[in-house]
């Protein structure tokens, strides 16, 4: 029968006790704390000791294999050590846990026999074997030969689980009895019975049938006949819903600026999967340092409602981080970032890094003011300034953007936004500067397994910008569609394709300031090649082109290495004016993954095949597929 604390308990949802936890588990504590204390004085005196035998006996199993043997093994190491001089007198216990081991999985009907050495016979007339060996320990070991015949299964005659009560008509009740693996004409199985029955009861839990319970659980086993009669009948009793929230002051000013969040409304029917997902949307949001939602189930009305208790702690009101990295990108890097994730009870948030590596640097402001969703439905404001010096790209450009993001409906963010940016450039022998002001529109897609290594999923984004010259100097339209697909054949290998498409067009698409051309080559592009490297020429070096094109093909597999694979992969592409062939690039090679529980470490050595002479580069990455 199932209470509601234990319950609770099972299932980390804390409920009050009473006086049992009012009085006497804070008694218990300071007991236990005594205790601890001396104990722990007398840490160099008191030691703890593994259990030895002198001549201890091990055991061999005959007879039978797969699960038989496990579960028989398993029960005969559940006894305590044994010496071979008192090994006769286990031999009832020795015979009854292997009785024991068989039943569970449905052998009722099998025959035992209990070899034991001759040492453990020297006062008997018995015979014996006289097998013995050393153990690690330095110990002589002697062998118990377990012999069985398993004798024929019990078969499930008749299977009758019956779930009465309000949760009759949920499907939740009925997909665990489906997916218990117990039918009629199959083997008696004690274990999933048992786990079946385990399996309805935390299903009561997380749908809020509270007073569930077990009215009958029989098997009823005919051994002459090699049957059994399998009956549960399980009543869910009445659900139960949610009440009020109970929060002190502090939460309940937390509590505004996700007030639009919330999704745990008085009256609506109890469910954990509703409380995680609320938990999740307040996680999502990035204010609060710490979130407990307790549902207080001892303290349920009289007509069913569960109060919810919630208690949040806010992030401190400065954070701040320092990094330090390398890639074979940028090279050596350097990271601070300042961040307000909670400035008022409108949910704002205010965000600044700095970002300094050897062909780049860059200081950014993020500004963020949710609408109606913190985090599906928001504006937020991005200014910039960064200086670059890479290949032959000098670059210092001032950005400043107002974007408004919606994700209210359906699984597609979209991202618009209004764009001004001044550039002052040089671009190999071409020295220029330019103002534009663009309207801007992203649209983009995530999907995965979840967890830093994903066994599938896939990222697809689409942005468009473009200017006039009637409010900025460049006439042009600019597009870029991004796709990543990954996909696992088989549990432990990966396939992951990668796929980027951009356009320049317009007017004045062949004079539009570097960071609005295309340039290709390095890590996240095509490996072999140096990083942005690959682009139309003039007389003073690159100048980078109006169409981009790259594609990759990786597949990882594994090498005997724990959280390792090896990858093999080939990357094509380039960056062009007129797609003539002699611009695609080839850069075939060879990778390493280590999945960490921080992110995936990505080292790869490409060749780049087409450089005269050829060319091998070794790239690094760190982070998430995703």
């Amino acid at each position: 029968m199932l209470s509601r604390a234990s319950d609770a308990a099972l299932f980390s949802i804390r409920c009050k006790r009473g006086w049992l936890r009012s009085s006497f588990v804070p008694l218990l504590c300071l007991v236990f704390m005594f205790f601890s204390t001396a104990c722990s004085s007398n840490n160099d005196l008191i030691q703890k000791t593994e259990p030895r035998v002198k001549d201890p006996i091990t055991f061999s199993i005959e007879g039978v294999g797969d699960e038989l043997y496990t579960n028989v093994q398993t029960s005969l190491e559940a006894l305590p050590p044994i010496s071979v001089k008192r090994a006769r007198l286990f031999v009832r216990e020795i015979r009854e846990n292997t009785r024991l081991a068989l039943r569970a999985l449905g052998y009722y009907n099998p025959v035992i026999k209990v070899e034991l050495p001759q040492e453990a016979l020297s006062h008997g007339t018995a015979s014996g074997n006289k097998t013995d060996t050393v153990a690690a320990n330095g110990l002589k070991t002697y062998e118990v030969v377990v012999r069985i015949d398993k004798g024929k299964p019990l078969f499930i005659r008749a299977y009758d689980v019956q779930i009465i009560g309000e949760g009759a008509r949920y499907k939740t009740f009925r997909r665990s009895i489906e997916n218990a693996g117990i039918e009629s004409y199959t083997i008696l199985n004690h274990g999933e019975y048992e786990d079946l029955k385990e399996k309805l009861r935390n299903d009561a839990i997380t749908l809020g049938f509270f007073d569930a319970k077990i009215i009958s659980s029989r098997i009823m086993v005919y051994k002459d006949q090699n049957v059994a009669d399998v009956e549960l009948i399980f009543d869910t009793g009445a659900r139960y819903k949610f009440g009020k929230i109970v929060a002190d002051e502090q939460t309940k000013e937390l509590l505004k600026p996700v007030e639009t969040l919330m999704i745990l409304n008085e009256g609506k029917n109890f469910s954990t999967r509703v409380i995680n997902e609320y938990r999740s949307s307040l996680s999502d949001t990035n204010y609060y340092k710490s979130i407990d939602i307790t549902p207080d189930v001892d303290n349920a009305t009289a007509d069913r409602h569960v109060p919810l208790k919630i208690n949040l702690q806010r992030k401190s009101k400065n954070l701040m981080r320092v990094g330090a990295g390398f890639s074979t990108d940028e090279g050596a890097r350097a990271l601070f970032e300042w961040e307000k994730p909670l400035l008022n009870s409108k949910g704002h948030q205010l965000n600044m890094t700095s970002k300094i590596s050897t062909v780049t640097q860059d200081a950014n402001i993020f500004y963020k003011i949710p609408r109606r969703n913190p985090n599906l439905d928001y504006y937020y404001i991005n200014a910039s300034q960064t200086h670059t010096d890479i290949n032959d790209t000098v670059s210092d450009r001032s950005h400043l953007s107002f974007h408004y993001v919606a994700k209210q409906t359906g699984v597609w963010r979209r991202d618009y936004a209004l764009k001004a940016e001044y550039e002052d450039y040089e671009q190999g022998s071409e020295l220029g500067y330019g103002w534009n002001l663009m309207p801007s529109f992203t649209l983009s897609r995530r999907e995965s397994s979840g967890n830093i290594d994903p066994r599938r999923g896939y990222f697809v984004s689409f942005d468009i910008e473009g200017g006039s010259a009637q409010i900025s100097d460049y006439t042009f339209v600019r597009s870029v569609l991004n796709l990543k697909r990954i996909y696992s054949p088989t549990p432990s290998t990966r396939l992951i394709l990668r796929l980027q498409q951009g356009v320049l067009m317009g007017a004045d698409a062949r004079t539009v300031p570097p960071s609005l051309r295309f340039f290709a080559g390095g890590d996240n592009s095509i490996r072999g090649y140096g990083y942005l490297d690959k682009a139309p020429v003039n007389k003073g070096g690159l100048k980078g082109g109006r169409y981009l094109s790259t594609a990759s093909f990786e597949y990882q597999f594994p090498i005997g290495i724990a959280n390792s694979r090896l990858a093999v992969f080939t990357d094509a592409g380039t960056a062009t004016d007129d797609y003539s062939s002699d611009d695609i690039v080839v850069g075939p090679g060879l990778g390493y993954r280590y999945i960490s529980p921080y992110g995936t470490l990505r080292v790869d050595v490409g060749v780049g095949i087409d450089n005269e002479p050829k060319d091998v580069r070794l790239h690094f990455a760190f982070g998430p597929e995703f």
